[in-house]
């Protein structure tokens, strides 16, 4: 017995595994977690590809040539590429003087609005359904408001159009831009560790935070480990973050429990009812 077999005998947490692209996941989930004795393993399916800086500087001049109107943040990745950009090439300040002064920020939820503040940008507003459905339901409300019906999304090339054309059925004019792409990662040792755990059957819940994580971690299990893709099924809980990823679970027959609150918070509450 080696090592690692010996500390995993002796260590009695639950392990849960997310699937993610790259970056950070909150302290506060990775704490809450931990008060429920369980273990997080961040399995990285995806890394991320910034686009020229060209295109988010078709999306600043919109920015500054506009008097009011809406931009739309669907994750924390989209906030970060963003004000990356801007801050290398010198705008950030007006940026965020702009969005603060002329526009409706809305965040899909909580983790992105958290980056957004982390930006100094305040007062966006989150859909009470952290999903396209929740910002859809939203927009229709604020519709009639003081702003212009234009909004503008930086976001991800993966990304699908089911937002895009509800939005455009509600009446809104729609300038949308791709800032970054999402490709499929390379197997790490965190993924050896992953597929040494599956195998072992200690896997106690398996998280997907996105439609493209699904695909992306299907299709990593199928190159580097296929005969892992029946053990998967069995993990006790799988958990999606919401209803775009609970469609492409369902493409691939993995049965899976939806959060009702579409969040990282959400998900923990599951966690804490069903583990």
């Amino acid at each position: 017995m080696d090592l690692i077999d010996s500390w995993e005998l002796h260590d009695t947490r639950k392990i849960i595994a997310i699937t993610k692209s790259e970056g950070s996941i909150s302290n506060k989930f990775i704490y809450k977690l931990g008060m429920l004795n369980c273990r997080l393993i961040v399995v990285n399916t995806s890394k991320i590809v910034k686009s020229d800086s060209n295109i988010a500087m078709k999306i600043f001049n919109l920015i500054f040539k506009r008097s009011s109107g809406y931009i739309i943040f669907l994750s924390s990745n989209a906030v970060d590429i963003f004000f990356e950009i801007a801050t290398s090439l010198k705008v950030v300040n007006k940026i965020v003087n702009d969005l603060n002064s002329k526009f409706t920020v809305i965040a899909i939820g909580p983790s992105t609005k958290s980056a957004l503040i982390q930006n100094n940008i305040i007062g966006s507003r989150v859909p009470h359904d952290h999903s396209s459905l929740g910002i859809i339901e939203l927009l229709s409300q604020l519709k009639n408001d003081k702003y212009e019906s234009k909004i503008i999304i930086p976001r991800s090339r993966k990304a699908d159009n089911f937002l895009k054309e509800k939005l455009l059925e509600l009446g809104f004019e729609i300038d949308e831009f791709y800032i970054y792409n999402v490709i499929q990662a390379e197997v790490n040792s965190l993924w050896l560790e992953f597929f040494k755990l599956l195998r072992k059957k200690k896997i106690h819940s398996l998280i997907f935070t996105s439609p493209s994580n699904v695909n992306y971690f299907i299709n990593i299990i199928q190159k580097h480990s296929s005969d892992l893709l029946p053990l998967v099924s069995k993990i006790k809980l799988i958990l999606s973050i919401g209803p775009l990823t609970s469609k492409v679970l369902l493409k691939y027959n993995i049965p899976f429990y939806e959060s009702k609150n579409h969040s990282l918070e959400g998900i923990y509450k599951t966690l804490y009812m069903k583990l």
